[in-house]
């Protein structure tokens, strides 16, 4: 559109500049336009690359107005949502910005755009809740504005599928931040006014949490928006069967984890009834971090329902597992990731009663032990995790379910 402006701009010019007198200056030839490929005009190189210098410039200096300026007007929805994602940005304690050129090579899996594109590695670091920066992986979409260029797009559809990307609230909507000792919560517009009585259940948690695993730091990031993108790519259920999931946050791709952090479905976020149960489920999760990766699936999650359902009492517990799990027979417990597809309300409620039983018979270290044995033990198969337990606790899970459950049967 731009081109054919100028275009037509000449064309109506034509007239009045032949009316001029015949020692006029001749008018100067319209610019040649580049012939380079989308995406690959190389002359706008130089000028790109100051450009990524600016816009990481005016990011650390918080400067409004420069971070915008390099922004193409003509995208208007671009220019909108880079408008608010500086103001998101704002409002959190980010430190270790940079951006820097990354790896040239993913171009060739890139379809063309713009005048020039980029790879451009952002890094980040949420200052006292990241352990390490953390870089995300971006190609960046640059057009030409008389000499100079500006940015029309900094996503790709194939480099963010290549890496997994999973947009934060701060990428998505305008975002409302809630900060308190060593929690850091962000809303919306949609959920922020329940932000208090949140930020009060949150530290509750934290409190009951931290007394079942005192080394936890008991700081971390909650997400309690009201877009359930990040449950939907994270969940292997439905995003209406999953009140929260705990996840990583690598430094880079394929690299350590940074932080562990939740996300929250926005109806807990409104339920004064089970938030609690759920906020403490998920911050079990956070507190362990890396320690339960190569736990079963049970174990993992029974420990955490386990956790989160001891703020009743033993005999309650028992009596609720009973009724929960009504004439459920003893079973092997589900290691894997069929856990949450093949009848989860068992396996959940199944799970959380054997590492009830464990817990409350012999102690709760004997549980920590167990996950600490699986982060310990080489084993290559479930049936070999099956001897993990058999050794830690001279019982098939099988075995531990059917006494289990006579446990809660008996109360």
């Amino acid at each position: 559109m731009r081109a054919s402006r100028a275009l037509f701009a000449c064309l109506l010019l034509l007239p009045v500049l032949a009316c001029q007198a015949e020692d006029a200056a001749p008018a100067p030839k319209p610019a040649e336009r580049s012939t380079a490929a989308p995406g690959m005009d190389e002359s706008l190189r130089e000028v790109a690359l100051a450009l990524v210098e600016t816009r990481e410039r005016a990011l650390r200096d918080g400067d409004r107005e420069a971070f915008l300026a390099t922004v193409d007007p003509d995208e208007l929805g671009f220019s909108a949502t880079q408008a608010r994602w500086f103001d998101n940005l704002a409002l959190l304690p980010v430190g270790d910005v940079s951006y820097e050129l990354g790896d040239e090579a993913v171009m060739s899996q890139v379809a063309g755009d713009g005048d020039l594109q980029l790879p451009v590695d952002f890094t980040m670091r949420l200052r006292g809740f990241d352990k390490r920066p953390v870089t995300q992986r971006m190609v960046w979409t640059f057009v030409r504005s008389g000499e100079d260029a500006l940015l029309a797009n900094d996503r790709n559809i194939q480099i963010d599928a290549k890496t997994g990307w999973t947009p934060a609230p701060w990428d998505l909507a305008h975002i409302d931040v809630r900060r308190s000792d060593g929690i850091l919560a962000i809303f919306d517009d949609e959920t922020i006014d329940h932000a208090d009585y949140v930020m009060s259940d949150l530290a509750d948690a934290t409190e009951l949490v931290g007394d079942h695993l005192p080394d936890w730091s008991r700081r971390f990031v909650a997400y309690g928006t009201s877009d359930v993108t990040a449950i939907d790519k994270m969940s292997p259920m439905t995003v209406d069967d999953t009140a929260g999931v705990a996840f990583p946050v690598l430094s880079r791709e394929g690299g350590p984890v940074a932080a562990y952090r939740f996300v929250l479905n926005p109806t807990v976020v409104r339920d004064v009834v089970s938030r609690g149960l759920v906020f403490r489920h998920e911050l079990v999760h956070v507190a362990l971090g890396t320690t339960d990766d190569r736990s079963p699936v049970w174990l993992v999650e029974g420990a955490a329902e386990y956790v989160a359902r001891t703020t009743f009492a033993v005999d309650d517990r028992r009596r609720i597992a009973a009724q929960r799990l009504g004439a459920t027979p003893a079973i092997a417990l589900e290691p894997s990731s069929r856990f949450y597809t093949r009848d989860p309300d068992v396996n959940y409620n199944l799970a959380a009663l054997v590492c009830d039983y464990v817990a409350t018979t012999r102690g709760e270290d004997v549980l920590w032990d167990l996950v600490r044995a699986f982060r310990t033990t080489r084993f290559s198969t479930w049936a070999e995790a099956e001897d993990v337990v058999r050794r830690e606790l001279g019982l098939s899970t099988r075995e531990l379910s059917a006494q289990a459950l006579a446990w809660a049967r008996s109360a």
